[in-house]
């Protein structure tokens, strides 16, 4: 353990100091852009992008439909080229507050509506240090405590300058930096990686069951089915009513919260004492019929099924065929439910058994496991590597950037 201490922002190592971010800047740039009826004609097909708040989330390029663009000449009459070319940060100020992103890339783009851009002093702060501690805990908060307004929190200039930074001694600040947006840039390119293999599979599927209709004449031995004939739907549990247990283990709860944001401290947790049945592992496909209806394949961890998810199973079919048939019924499920008239729409099994399906035969079921399979194998992989790269980073940060960790000693 190295020499710690205490400071406004919380633990830091001995040798380092907090100074405001105002300090350790190069540039920060407040533009909130053109709204796209102010701009009119400026829109065009293919050119600079006009980035958005919107457009960031989660430290990546979101919406990207959203995104528009503006021609060169524009460009250079609104903003600063040496600014917004690489390596610098784009925060929201607003709406979406507290997002952000570090811009690496080597090409220009726009501010457009409420977002900041930052350039790091590199004789201060290292940005890709800066980038990590934009990731933490204390960061997230200082940014929540500084928002001003009244219907939407808002982040100004001067707050932004006053948010308050750990300065590490430059070599620490490197090898901090580096070593964790190594991290994140791997995690990344995995997600990156499991998108193309689902749009690849994706077209795949199409390829072969789209060109058919139901009541079309088939290829032979090929059958019409249903959706409940080919997978288990079990549905969940009441949970509640499975409290933790003083001094036993739990299980988190999986709900539909937990289908896009994975396990989280405010995950509820249920005990053990229910059928194996309803525990989640790794791989299962879950398929949630209530509220938000998403289809995915769990990836964080043993958990416990919560009611209004469906854990679907077979024992006669592969994954892959159940998993990308409830795939394709989901806008028509999502469809029936926006249609209730109820606060909560949902399916109901009996739209399982009104979803069709086709069935191929042996042949051809043995070709599709082979394209299909080595998929399905590979993004499970990836989520995995995804899932340690992220526990790994999130041990890391906090224990670096408080000096828990010496950069020392982890090296040792």
């Amino acid at each position: 353990m190295s020499e710690i201490k205490e400071s406004i922002i919380g633990a830091i190592p001995f040798d380092a100091t907090v100074q405001p971010l105002g300090d350790c800047i190069l540039t920060i740039l407040d533009h909130r852009g053109k709204t796209p009826i102010k701009l009119g004609s400026d829109w065009v097909e293919d050119g600079i992008p006009a980035i958005s708040a919107k457009n960031i989330h989660n430290g990546e390029l979101d919406n990207l439909d959203s995104i528009r663009y503006v021609t060169t000449d524009i460009y250079k009459k609104w903003m600063n080229e040496d600014v917004l070319k690489g390596d610098c940060f784009l925060v929201s100020e607003g709406a979406t507050l507290g997002e952000y992103l570090y811009w690496d890339y080597d090409f220009p783009i726009v501010l457009s509506q409420r977002l900041f851009c930052i350039r790091t002093n590199p004789k201060i702060l290292y940005s890709k240090y800066f980038y990590a501690y934009m990731n933490s805990f204390n960061f997230q908060m200082q940014v929540k405590g500084m928002a001003t307004g009244s219907s939407v929190d808002g982040l100004r200039q001067t707050a932004v300058r006053q948010l308050l930074v750990p300065i590490r001694p430059m070599n620490d600040q490197i090898f901090i930096g580096d070593l964790l947006y190594k991290l994140d840039k791997k995690k990344k390119d995995l997600q990156a990686q499991n998108k193309t293999l689902e749009e690849i599979a994706q077209t795949i599927f199409k390829e072969w069951f789209g060109k058919y209709q139901i009541g079309d004449e088939l290829p032979e031995g090929w059958r019409a089915g249903k959706l409940s004939e080919i997978a288990e739907f079990l549905n969940g549990l009441a949970l509640q009513k499975y409290p933790v247990i003083s001094g036993q283990d739990s299980l988190p709860v999986i709900k539909i919260r937990e289908l896009k944001q994975g396990i989280t401290s405010n995950t509820d947790r249920a005990n053990k004492e229910l059928d194996s049945k309803y525990i989640v592992e790794n791989g299962d496909v879950l398929f949630s019929w209530s509220g938000s209806l998403e289809v995915v394949i769990w990836q964080y961890g043993q958990g416990a099924l919560n009611q209004h998810l469906f854990k679907v199973t077979s024992n006669d079919y592969p994954k892959w065929f159940y998993y990308y048939w409830t795939l394709e019924h989901l806008t028509e499920f999502r469809g029936i439910a926006s249609d209730k008239a109820t606060t909560m729409g949902h399916i109901n099994r009996n739209h399982l058994d009104m979803a069709k399906v086709l069935i191929p035969d042996k042949n051809d079921f043995e070709k599709l496991n082979g394209l299909f399979n080595p998929i399905l194998e590979k993004l499970e992989t990836n989520y995995s590597q995804i899932q340690t790269l992220t526990l790994t980073r999130d041990e890391l940060l906090p224990k670096l950037m408080s000096g828990e960790i010496r950069v020392t000693e982890f090296i040792k």
